[in-house]
């Protein structure tokens, strides 16, 4: 880092208090705006700033060019995934579908660097109103369009300068997403992609395969356009003449094509052939060149953009963008952008954030430039000197204050959870929530000029996502002695609410609600294994927290999807959880498994599948407890299986299909453990224990204060038991001196931290972990998933746990192989006689009373969790504020 000068350093200082304070980032409507000198102290800041913001996997977040969002305070802008840029490149327009109460269309003026105007939808009005992912520009900038989503309609807007105004709204079912504005023989049309071909139900997401095509002077729907098969159309463009009309469908790895005259579909372009589905797999975005003959598509799970030759209709190349060619899947791209004299194509990777430059002359990437936390779109200006970049997660979430375990301090808006909604007042409380406190944001980079430049802009991302890092490798004690890992994967809890008062590593325990009474194993372990501090869950909530878990990554359909499934929108204007078990009716041919063209898989998997998979794949023995299984009716009964890739029967015995799935109506303790020892001591009789167990003990996900369920406490302690008891089995085993056991929760959303809202609860449990130390290396879900595979010989999944620290140390050469012995919590334990109940009259009884508790997350989160702090607190506590504020943890030792 370079020195200061004595003159430099209080101008810095002042700059860094502005920046800490959210004065560079405007607010909404009527907002003032951020000044041009403000945005360039900015840029100086991260050249000289010790705590640049980090993702939950460590990487960097250093965006090049000017940045700036709306306040965290303001309503909106949570989650936008769509953007169109005004024809003069003046304003930029934007659809955000968070989970948050609010859906909105915001328009941002790029020169001032503020939002001016936007269409708020507020999720509890009649209908649920929402927007999703497609907006479009009129050719004159005056009137401009955005896809309803669960609302199955086409919102229809009037823009005038800074100022957005809705005029009416188009009927276009089902789940409208992407939106292109074309010249046809027929005259100008909008041409709309039908995501889905019926509302969502308990059943699943009936996939669309239509297209509705609108004519721009009269809004009137003119006709639909029949795909065929159905595949989740998602992405639609016109070609520069407008004959034709081209159409990525998400689930199939084609694109339809359409002929505009006769509003047919005409043809089919298969991107990938069925046995090689790594070639282009899940086609999102779609662009024309508005010079040449040419059509692109973003290949998201690829990490490819395939070109396609409109004058043939043919495919003519899949470009592979990835940061690192030839690896491991991840960069997720799903934005597109073709400069004015077709010669470039700006390519959006959220999983690298990065715009990748490509060369369409010679179909090759030169370079990349760095964007904020998950670039979802890319646009370019019509001088083509400037790219446009929207951001779903601007630099991340930091600590999180007003969580929604708290009772809401005088700095906090208020909320009585009991009469107000889920999303409080305008959507206040959600800017505390880990699934929707983080905006967006926008990002105006100059096209670099030269190549010395993109190479340093490259140069920049390679090294904020630790490329080309040095890693420790594994000890070989390691190597010669561990042939088991025993993966433990449990709900939503905060690495404060745990080991706030461990008294050991950096916890905050006015923020610890679950003490050696209620969770004594798991503080137990920590300070006598290995007390992992500074570990992040990669994910938001559980739909991307169980992927991330499983795969070492989250695609482009659970990113899209997710926030509208946890949004608080009526029953039936939402799509259905479909991102973990799945029945294989509702899974998809056209989306085999890498590995084995044969093997069909859900929506939200990756084309290498699951951790499963890996370990099938590499000959190496597996068993499933409860994760990806069927929510069982009975508890303790049989029948929970699994359709999902390699758990399904026909490859094998690899699922237990009398472990409880996620169910809390049944015990860990009682009924999850005692299955999972049951077997295991048959494993340890006849010699054969599988190498990796996934293990699932959901219980310390709670049921609030539901009156007559156990409470809060008597949950965490269900769940404390059956951990320790799993580790005491273990350790008094022949197995003991050969496995590690690693534990880790799906996601943080549950409660407030002190130093990040991903920060969570792990456990590293071995007779080589038992030291006592605390490790305050930065890991994540992925570190400990590449640790998994690198010591059981498998292949990384994605390019997250590719580059992932290892969690080595944490680990010694000495082992102490002195067994473990289960506490018996204080608080009685869910399902054992004498566990306490919440009353009739607990804190907000009435509103737990009305939450979902039959899946994982079914509840409005923000109601649950103030429900668990005021069982424990008391029903008028006020939590503390945090002892200090971070960005998220240090930068790792490791590829420094």
């Amino acid at each position: 880092m370079k020195a200061l000068s004595r003159f430099a350093l209080p101008l810095v200082l002042l700059s860094l208090v502005c920046f800490f304070a959210g004065l560079t980032i405007t607010s909404g409507r009527g907002g003032t705006p951020a000044h041009h000198a403000g945005v360039k102290h900015r840029q100086r800041i991260r050249e000289v700033r010790k705590d640049i913001p980090l993702t939950p996997a460590g990487w960097r977040i250093q965006p090049a060019g000017i940045e700036f969002s709306v306040s965290k305070q303001a309503v909106g802008f949570q989650g936008p995934m769509g953007s169109a840029l005004s024809p003069d490149g003046r304003h930029l327009l934007t659809v955000s579908s968070g989970a948050a109460r609010i859906d909105s269309t915001d328009l941002f003026d790029l020169r001032e660097h503020r939002r001016t105007d936007f269409v708020r939808y507020d999720a509890l009005e009649d209908g649920g109103p929402a927007v999703f992912y497609g907006v479009v520009y009129s050719p004159d900038g005056t009137k401009a369009w955005a896809s309803g989503g669960g609302q199955d309609v086409v919102h229809v807007y009037s823009v005038h300068g800074d100022r957005l105004r809705e005029t009416g709204q188009i009927p276009t079912p089902y789940f409208p997403a992407g939106l292109a504005y074309g010249h046809t023989p027929r005259g100008d049309r909008v041409y709309v992609a039908n995501d889905l071909s019926a509302q969502a139900s308990d059943a699943g997401n009936p996939p669309g395969y239509q297209v509705t095509v609108i004519d721009p002077k009269t809004d009137k729907v003119t006709g639909t356009i029949d795909l065929g098969q159905a595949l989740e159309p998602l992405d639609v463009t016109f070609d520069h003449t407008g004959k034709y009309a081209y159409v990525t469908n998400w689930m199939g790895r084609t694109v339809s094509v359409i002929d505009t005259a006769t509003q047919k579909k005409v043809k089919d372009i298969v991107l990938s052939p069925h046995d090689r589905p790594l070639a282009a797999d899940h086609p999102s975005a779609i662009a024309a060149n508005p010079r040449r003959d040419e059509v692109y598509t973003a290949n998201a799970n690829s990490d490819t953009v395939s070109v396609i030759d409109t004058r043939t209709n043919r495919l003519v190349e899949n470009i592979d963008v990835a940061l690192v060619p030839n690896g491991p899947k991840g960069a997720i791209p799903d934005g597109l952008a073709v400069s004015p004299d077709g010669r470039t194509l700006y390519v959006a990777e959220a999983g690298e954030n990065a715009v990748a430059v490509v060369n369409l002359d010679s179909r090759r990437v030169e370079g990349f430039i760095p964007t904020s936390w998950y670039p979802a779109d890319v646009q370019i200006t019509p001088d083509g000197r400037k790219l446009v970049i929207t951001n779903t997660q601007d630099s991340g979430a930091g600590p999180n204050r007003c969580g929604p375990l708290t009772t809401i301090r005088e700095s906090c808006p208020p909320l009585d959870p009991d009469r107000d909604p889920p999303g409080g007042h305008d959507g206040a409380p959600d800017t505390q929530y880990s699934g929707t406190m983080i905006k967006g944001s926008v990002q105006v980079v100059a096209v670099p000029q030269n190549q010395g430049r993109l190479r340093a802009l490259t140069n920049e991302v390679k090294s904020n996502n630790q490329v080309h890092a040095r890693r420790r490798p594994e000890p070989p004690v390691l190597r010669r002695n561990i042939k088991h890992v025993i993966y433990v994967i449990k709900e939503n809890r905060t690495y404060d609410q745990i080991f706030g008062s461990l008294g050991k590593g950096n916890g905050d325990p006015r923020l610890d609600l679950f003490g050696d009474d209620s969770a004594p194993n798991h503080r137990a372990l920590a300070r006598r294994f290995v007390t992992l501090d500074n570990f992040y869950t990669d994910a938001e909530v559980s739909a991307d927290g169980h992927n991330w878990s499983t795969q070492a990554n989250a695609t482009d359909y659970v990113d899209k999807t997710w926030p509208v499934n946890y949004s608080p929108r009526p029953r039936g204007s939402e799509r259905a959880y479909d991102f973990e078990d799945v029945p294989l009716g509702m899974q998809f041919y056209s989306e085999p498994l890498a590995s084995d063209p044969s093997v069909p898989r859900p929506a939200a998997a990756q084309t290498v599948g699951y951790l499963w998979d890996d370990a099938y794949a590499h000959g190496v023995s597996y068993r499933d407890y409860g994760e990806y299984t069927e929510i069982p009716g009975v508890c303790g009964g049989a029948g929970n299986t699994s359709d999902v890739t390699h758990l399904q029967r026909r490859f094998g015995d690899h699922v237990d299909t009398r472990y409880d799935g996620f169910n809390l109506e049944c015990s860990d303790h009682l009924k999850r453990e005692p299955e999972w020892a049951r077997e295991f001591h048959r494993y340890e009789r006849n010699g054969n224990l599988p190498a990796l167990e996934i293990v699932r003990l959901p219980n310390d996900h709670t049921m609030g204060t539901v009156p007559g369920a156990a409470t809060p406490e008597s949950y965490v302690a269900d769940n404390d038991l059956a951990l320790g008891r799993l580790v005491q089995t273990v350790s008094h085993s022949r197995y003991w001196k050969s496995t590690v056991i690693f534990v880790v929760e799906d996601d943080a959303q549950d409660g407030p931290d002190h130093v990040d809202a991903h920060r969570t609860v792990a456990l590293a449990i071995s007779p080589y972990t038992q030291r006592g130390r605390v490790d305050s290396t930065h890991y994540d879900t992925s570190s400990m998933i590449a640790t998994i595979e690198d010591l059981l010989g498998l292949s990384p999944m994605s390019i997250t746990d590719s580059r992932a620290t290892r969690m080595w140390r944490s680990f010694t050469n000495h082992p102490n192989f002195r067994p473990y012995e289960a506490k018996q919590p204080e608080v009685t334990p869910f399902g054992d006689p004498g566990a306490p109940t919440n009353p009739k009259n607990a804190p907000m009884a009435k509103a737990s009373s009305r939450m979902d508790f039959t899946r994982e997350d079914a509840t409005p989160e923000i109601g649950l969790n103030r429900a668990i702090w005021k069982s424990i607190k008391g029903r008028d506590s006020r939590m503390p504020a945090p002892l200090h504020e971070k960005i998220m943890g240090s930068e790792p030792e490791e590829g420094r």
